[in-house]
């Protein structure tokens, strides 16, 4: 393990942990209900320092893929009617991850440490596109959902709304220009990469893959737009090239 993959270690657990920790003892988002989509949102916000990971490995299977383990027992207890046996069970049981599951989709979670797992695994030597894939979820979906539910009143299809759906394509247009801004720049300063997107074409690519994402958004059910977005996105991007 090199020096890079530890202090990515560092920087992704650290920050989940405050993003935790926020949504945990802020009485403001658990009085309006939005602690689930805090951490919905804010989690995708690992993509602007995941490059500093040295090797595919220590990002996937190091920091990604122990949160599927440890979201699926988090969605399991809090769903379980029973009362706890140990303090432990207790704690899991009553801990903000898994308010946030059952509160949400059931497995909503699992998929999103999912989707980060295979992109980091898989697309690691052009974390640009998987960081499309993964801001248009975090960004796009969840300031959609929250919007919709909150202001969203005319209904489009299966309970969404236009409001809901036109923030989806909002957000996940800025979140992906940042992000292709952003590593473009790393690309071209020489500290991460050789993507770039030129200036003129951020703004054009990032309303198509944003009308994309809101698309599939709207139509796909459930907990499974957490695997269908980003994955798909980010195949969309790799075929064509960028």
């Amino acid at each position: 393990m090199s020096q890079g993959d530890i202090w990515g270690l560092l920087l992704v657990y650290s920050y989940i942990g405050a993003v935790v920790l926020i949504a945990s003892k802020s009485t403001y988002l658990k009085r309006t209900k939005m602690h689930r989509k805090f951490i919905h949102i804010m989690i995708g916000n690992i993509v602007f320092f995941w490059w500093v990971f040295d090797n595919a490995w220590a990002m996937a299977l190091l920091a990604a893929a122990p949160f599927i383990f440890f979201c699926y027992l988090l969605s399991k207890e809090g769903s379980r009617t029973d009362e706890p046996k140990s303090k432990m069970e207790k704690e899991l049981k009553g801990s903000i991850l898994a308010e946030a599951s059952i509160n949400g989709h059931k497995l909503g979670l699992v998929f999103y440490a999912i989707s980060w797992t295979l992109l980091a695994f898989v697309f690691f030597d052009n974390l640009m596109i998987a960081s499309i894939g993964i801001v248009s979820m975090a960004y796009g979906d969840g300031m959609g959902g929250l919007i919709g539910k909150r202001y969203g009143t005319r209904k489009i299809h299966d309970g969404k709304t236009l409001e809901g759906t036109l923030s989806v394509f909002i957000f996940a247009m800025i979140a992906c220009a940042v992000v292709f801004a952003f590593y473009s720049y790393l690309s071209i300063n020489g500290i991460y990469g050789d993507h770039v997107v030129e200036a003129i074409w951020i703004l054009p690519i990032s309303a198509g893959i944003a009308a994309y994402v809101a698309i599939v958004e709207l139509y796909t059910p459930g907990e499974y737009d957490n695997l269908v977005i980003p994955i798909t996105t980010v195949l969309i991007l790799a075929a064509a090239g960028i």
